[in-house]
Formats: C-alpha cells, sequence, structure tokens
C-alpha cells in the first residue's frame, strides 16, 4: 500500500509564522531579547516566502513594524539589535552601540516590508563599516568607543560571519554604482577575500578564521561574502576541493537519527542484538539504486543531520552552480517527514518530543525553496531572501543609479 507523498503544509507554517509574529513568543526566547531585529526579519522574510507577508497583514501593520526598525537606528550609523539596550543618558551611550548582525537584519526587514530604505542613514552606516574591520580582514562586530581615557576597540570574535554581513550591507547600501557614495572611503575587500582564502581547511571547507574546523554555515558566509563582493568565479579557492566536502556533508537518515540520547542509550546497553543493529539501517530507495530516501545535512564531519544546514549546504552549491548534484528528493523527504513539525514550522532535529524554533523553521523554508517547492517564493542564495525582496531593493532609484 503506497503512502501519499510529504508536502508542505502551507496552512500551518502559515498560522506559526503569523502566533510568532502578533503574540508572544515563548519563554525559552527570553535570552535572545537583545536580538529581536533578528527574530523580526526571519518572521517577515518566512512570511515573505509563503507569498503571504502583504495578504495576511495590513499596510497599517507592515507601517508600525517598519517605524519600530527605524526606532532602533542610531545617528551615528548602523541598528542596534533591540530597544532593550537604548540608553538615553550620554554617559551610557557607548554601551548601546550599532552592530552588524543587527544592521543587516534591518535592512533587509525593511526592504522585505515595502520600505524605500530612505530614513536609512547610509553614509553613516558605510563610514561605520571600515572601522570594524581589522588589519587581517577580518570584521568585529561593534566597535566600543573611546570614553574616560580608554581607547576605542573593535569587539567580536574574527568571524566569517561579521565579513559576510559587511559584504551585503556594502552591496545593499552602495547600489549599483555607488549612488552618490563615490567619496566615502570603502573597507579593503582585497584583504578580507585574502582571509576567507586562508580559512580554507586541509579538508577544502571553509572555518570561521584560519586553522580551525571546517564548518557549513561559516562556509555558506564565505560564499556569499565572495558573491556579494562579485569576485566569487576568480577567488583562489580550491573549488574542487569544496563541492566534494560540500557534497559529503549530505547523510543518510539512519534510525538513530530520530532517536532521543535516553532511548539510543537503553538499547546499547541492553541484550537485543538485533535492535542494536538496527540502530544504523537506513532506508534505500525501492529502485535499487543504493540512493537514500530521505537524507538530511550535518555541519560538520559526524555530526547528526540538522534542518538548518539543508540551507547553509544548498545555498554554498547554488552560488557556485551545483545545487544539482545534490540528492534533492531525499532532503525534502528529510525536511518534510523528519523535521517539519505538525504545527507548523521546522525542528531542529528529526527526534520525538522537540518544537519548531524561528531559525530553523525560516531555513527549512529557504532550503525548500531553493529546491523550487510548490508555493514558495523563489530564493536569492546570497542574500537569504526572496527574488522579489532583492529585486524590491535593486529598483529603488538610487539603487540603480
Amino acid at each position: 500500500m503506497s503512502t501519499a507523498p510529504p508536502s508542505l503544509n502551507h496552512p500551518r507554517h502559515l498560522k506559526y509564522w503569523l502566533r510568532n509574529l502578533r503574540t508572544f513568543l515563548p519563554s525559552d526566547y527570553t535570552p535572545t531579547d537583545l536580538n529581536r531585529l533578528t527574530l523580526g526579519f526571519f518572521i517577515v522574510s518566512a512570511l515573505d516566502l509563503l507569498g503571504s507577508l502583504h495578504t495576511s497583514t495590513t499596510p497599517e501593520e507592515r507601517n508600525q513594524w517598519i517605524d519600530w526598525i527605524y526606532s532602533n537606528q542610531l545617528p551615528d550609523g548602523g541598528f542596534r539589535g533591540s530597544p532593550a539596550t537604548q540608553f538615553v543618558t550620554a554617559p551610557n551611550s557607548r554601551w548601546d552601540p550599532a552592530n552588524l548582525p543587527a544592521t543587516f537584519f534591518a535592512i533587509v526587514a525593511l526592504v522585505t516590508l515595502g520600505d524605500d530604505l530612505s530614513r536609512v542613514n547610509r553614509k553613516e552606516i558605510l563610514e561605520w563599516l571600515p572601522i570594524l574591520q581589522r588589519d587581517d580582514g577580518s570584521f568585529g562586530e561593534w566597535v566600543l568607543e573611546a570614553h574616560e581615557g580608554d581607547e576605542g576597540q573593535i569587539c567580536g570574535g574574527r568571524d566569517m560571519r561579521y565579513i559576510y554581513f559587511a559584504a551585503a550591507l556594502r552591496w545593499m547600501l552602495r547600489g549599483k554604482e555607488g549612488s552618490g557614495m563615490e567619496d566615502i572611503a570603502d573597507w579593503d575587500t582585497g584583504k578580507a577575500v585574502d582571509f576567507i582564502i586562508a580559512s580554507q581547511s586541509y579538508d577544502y571547507g571553509i572555518a570561521e578564521m584560519p586553522y580551525h574546523e571546517a564548518h557549513a554555515g561559516m562556509t555558506y558566509c564565505a560564499l556569499g561574502a565572495l558573491s556579494l563582493l562579485g569576485v566569487l568565479k576568480e577567488t583562489a579557492i580550491n573549488r574542487d576541493g569544496l563541492l566534494s566536502w560540500l557534497l559529503s556533508r549530505q547523510v543518510a537518515f539512519k534510525n538513530i537519527h530520530g532517536m532521543t540520547e535516553e532511548d539510543y542509550t537503553e538499547i546499547q546497553n541492553g541484550d537485543n542484538e538485533e535492535e542494536k543493529q538496527a540502530l544504523e539501517e537506513v532506508e534505500l530507495m525501492d529502485d535499487g539504486s543504493g540512493r537514500p530516501k530521505c537524507a538530511g545535512f550535518n555541519g560538520r564531519c559526524n555530526k547528526m543531520p540538522d534542518t538548518c544546514y539543508s540551507f547553509w549546504v544548498g545555498a554554498s552549491l547554488e552560488m557556485l552552480k551545483k545545487f544539482h548534484l545534490l540528492n534533492i528528493q531525499a532532503n525534502r523527504r528529510f525536511l518534510l517527514e523528519k523535521t517539519q513539525h505538525i504545527i507548523g514550522g521546522f525542528k531542529k532535529l528529526p527526534q520525538p518530543g522537540g518544537y519548531p524554533d524561528i531559525l530553523h523553521s525560516y531555513l527549512g523554508l529557504a532550503a525548500l525553496s531553493l529546491a523550487r517547492e510548490e508555493g514558495l517564493c523563489r530564493l536569492d542564495a546570497a542574500l537569504c531572501v526572496s527574488i522579489q525582496t532583492k529585486e524590491r531593493l535593486t529598483s529603488l532609484k538610487w539603487w540603480s543609479g
């Protein structure tokens, strides 16, 4: 007896995202209070991918959210991640800095909501970006300005994500031909590219920084930065090795992946040898090809498949024009059968008892969008937003020059 093929439950996903948008988030999100702009980006972008942002919300609501985002813009350039750090008194202003992630998420959320960015302090942001770059080409997250005799300092680790955010902001705010910002000193893109090349590991994946372990999320950030800088094709990374590393991130779903640690330990400590053997079993295609029916992606060697890596790896391959080499149908089954949640959204791991969360729920949709899932809008891999959002940005009069 054949079973129905898996499908995206569009109504439940829509209900999940509208609930996140209009009601209080669960208490588990309390530690993310300083990252409300990030959460806001995922929510409005998910509704955009579902094709429902402008039909399930009103113009008045969208204008209110736009005004809220602008309330987190700082006069010297950039956005704070949350109004929770908004201090009024001047001595505390150094503890309320703009940061790179919040600024990126603010800009893309504004465009997604239909804003023309006319209130964005473009000049100040573009002047701020070079201040965040270190001598080795990496970027920090924010600058702790000098106060009472202290020297200003770049804060945050040497992390590939910050190079990506800087490259994306540069691409979005300078526009196609500079858009009147030609006189603003640019940051050193050559040094940033050199930092990325130096971060390619011995196994050809790309790490957060040189001599660290390769990671699929950092690889995406590196390729996204190179793409937005317009140098992906000519940059001297080992493309064949990188392609092999990315493709090896797809792993067949095994019984062990769908178990809790407690259940796994119980079987391993028991006497039933058949159950122990079944832990490693993989459901293969019925046509005898030996290819798995269900396969997700991990971010590093010897890790479990995780929803978000379907995007980080898939989008990396999309930018390399090699997305077709994936086992697309096996990954679709992994997402729709193993991590899609009954209430909408996606879980991080394909285990029982888990709940959907905002990050994995958005990246699950984004991964399916790359695979042209019915009911989802097309996605731009480098910006991680819908094609219509990117086109809305590039159609702005000042952007196109």
